[in-house]
């Protein structure tokens, strides 16, 4: 039991998208897509009107999702004897774009030695902005940018990534009688020391908006392929995810690097429910939030390619479509959960790691809002492939 639930929430963890048009989660039972949402509708203390409005998912979203989800499983989550009845206060954060896109983007490119004339990106949406800097088609050093939610930016290398080499074989199955066996080439070339990757990462961090020290920052790969390493931006002491990265190849050549234009400006403190009313929220996924990568993370962890490994071997584990299991929630660590508005804005706000096993994976992280500062307003459903939509 405590093996399924440790495969299925690490690979849930990994499928959360931080985009400011949806935050994907996984539920377990119910693989969901979750459009939070936060309007500011007043900025005072009890007895007035919600600060977020939350969105729900469509009816008919959320049934093509279960019908495309192999993971489909129901479980009924029960209040352990441990948890607190204990209710608080926690901080609100509201992310907040200043400036140009275009600018930020030049900006950028001075850093990370990328020319030319930022543009839209191909993928350009009204609603859901996205520029670029460099070339579109992977052929040479690029940076992209989003201009809605967290502001989140990504430069990319693609000379640090090798092709892999292949060989054509016999294959008797194949209607050609041949196949192709690939595998990535023997990494062997020179990597950058943790500690040198951690300085150089404290140095790009603060030159892009983010100053850190170098004890900031986590390694979460290393192996011969590469090393990566994270920070997260704390509010009041927490760590958020808002994350930035930065990732070497061999050689060592930088691989790519991820921040944000968005800053946390607080919007004021907050009633809060406790752990134990707040473990019905696990079962309806408009309250999950996402949390900081390092809840989940080890020093040393394995590389991402290893993703469809545990994938595989979650697999073998997989409950029963309908199939209903009981998991006790024994534990909560109080914590900050990102979610979006209807508008795309990015908020930061209070909420609880709720814990069921031992394992790093068995939890999973939910809002702890009091019900009197959120509303849930009817879902939207947005065609994302439409043609008429504005360009």
């Amino acid at each position: 039991m405590n093996e399924m639930l440790r495969k299925l929430f690490q690979r849930g963890f990994d499928l959360v998208s931080q985009s400011p048009r949806s935050l994907t989660v996984f539920t377990l039972g119910l693989v969901a897509m979750v459009v939070a949402g936060g309007v500011v509708t007043a900025i005072a203390p009890e007895r007035q009107p919600p600060i977020l409005t939350l969105a729900g998912m469509s009816a008919e979203d959320a049934q093509a999702l279960a019908q495309e989800s192999s993971l489909y499983v129901e479980f009924d989550y029960q209040v352990g004897q441990s948890l607190s009845d204990a209710r608080g206060v926690g901080p609100v954060y509201r992310l907040e774009l200043a400036g140009d896109p275009l600018d930020l983007l030049v900006s950028l490119g001075r850093t990370f030695d990328v020319s030319g004339t930022p543009q839209k990106s191909e993928y350009f949406d009204q609603q859901w902005p996205g520029y670029v800097l460099g070339p579109q088609d992977w052929s040479g050093p690029s940076l992209t940018l989003n201009w809605k939610g967290t502001g989140s930016w990504y430069y990319s290398d693609p000379s640090a990534y090798q092709d892999p080499v292949c060989e054509e074989v016999l294959d008797e199955s194949s209607p050609e009688g041949v196949t192709f066996e690939c595998e990535n080439p023997s990494a062997g070339e020179a990597l950058t020391a943790p500690e040198q990757a951690r300085s150089f990462a404290a140095e790009t961090f603060g030159a892009t908006g983010f100053p850190i020290t170098s004890e900031d920052i986590h390694v979460l790969v290393n192996d011969e392929w590469g090393i990566g390493v994270s920070a997260s931006v704390e509010v009041e002491g927490f760590p958020t995810a808002l994350e930035w990265t930065m990732f070497w190849a061999p050689g060592p050549i930088l691989a790519s690097v991820s921040g944000h234009a968005g800053v946390p400006v607080k919007v004021g403190d907050f009633a809060t429910m406790s752990p134990r009313g707040a473990v019905e929220r696990l079962g309806s996924s408009i309250w999950w939030g996402s949390v900081a990568a390092e809840y989940y993370t080890e020093e040393g962890s394995e590389h991402a390619h290893d993703d469809l490994d545990y994938l595989a071997e979650a697999e073998g584990l997989m409950a029963q479509p309908g199939e209903v299991i009981e998991v006790i929630v024994n534990d909560s660590e109080p914590t900050v959960v990102m979610v979006w508005d209807s508008d795309g804005t990015a908020w930061i706000v209070p909420g609880y790691l709720m814990r069921f096993g031992e394992d790093i994976w068995d939890s999973a992280a939910v809002v702890s809002l009091s019900d009197q500062a959120i509303n849930i307003a009817p879902p939207v459903s947005v065609d994302l492939m439409d043609p008429e939509r504005e360009r």
